[in-house]
């Protein structure tokens, strides 16, 4: 079978997916608003539009899931390395960037956004999560 080639988008006529669940169960709200709480603030959005976001979602319960292990892997780097004080928000947001390409699957640490010896730190983080 031959692998279809791929195609350049026109970005200007991306659009969002329609909303499939018209609510998420509380449980999963739950987490979505613990998400939020921690990582919101670096993530250029509102907690509806987040909320919506997962509403949008085939399997809203697997990419709630997907999004806790970032937050508990920010939470770990945090933990580790930052301690109580939190970082410039341009530096949070570069965190959260880098975790959310390491959760697409991207290993190297040059291709993160971040110093290298911190994105080593964050896949480790990140790896952790496996052992859970």
């Amino acid at each position: 079978m031959t692998e279809p080639k791929p195609r350049n988008a026109d970005l200007s006529k991306l659009r969002p997916g329609p909303i499939r669940h018209k609510s998420l169960p509380p449980k999963l709200l739950k987490h979505v608003q613990a998400i939020y709480d921690v990582i919101g603030p670096y993530l250029n959005t509102t907690q509806e539009q987040f909320e919506i976001g997962f509403m949008r979602d085939k399997h809203p319960e697997q990419e709630v899931a997907l999004w806790c292990g970032i937050t508990i892997a920010w939470v770990a780097y945090h933990e580790k390395y930052v301690g109580e004080e939190l970082l410039p928000d341009e530096d949070e947001k570069k965190l959260v960037a880098a975790l959310v390409a390491i959760s697409t699957g991207v290993e190297d640490t040059a291709m993160l956004g971040v110093p290298m010896d911190v994105g080593q730190k964050l896949l480790e983080c990140y790896d952790d999560l496996e052992g859970d």
